[in-house]
């Protein structure tokens, strides 16, 4: 394999950082979404109101939530797609997760 240009390598990392931390941001905003949303049936039956109370806003967090997870397998399909991007253009294999260095490709 040959070596990649340096300035095609720095773009590739700049994309690889931004894919990274939209990653990241992506799995925050599942987790408060996730925590608001558990939250609503609790606070109104710890504030001892009835059913119907909040269940539009339950609703709301519903769709929410699931327009950030659809958000996030987006942002899967993305990562698998420049995944492609990289092996097609000879560009190296940087990481594997956020840390790990990847394996040689066999």
């Amino acid at each position: 394999m040959t070596q990649a240009p340096s300035k095609q390598l720095s773009a590739a990392m700049k994309v690889a950082e931004g894919l990274i931390r939209f990653e990241r941001l992506i799995d925050q905003v599942v987790s408060a979404g996730a925590d608001l949303t558990a939250a609503l049936p609790r606070a109104r039956a710890d504030a001892n109101f009835p059913a119907v109370v909040g269940q539009h806003a339950l609703d709301s967090m519903g769709e929410a939530m699931s327009a950030a997870i659809a958000a996030r397998r987006h942002a899967v399909a993305a990562h698998r797609h420049l995944e492609k991007v990289q092996e097609t253009t000879g560009l190296p294999i940087i990481s594997w997760g956020d840390e790990t260095p990847k394996p040689p490709r066999p």
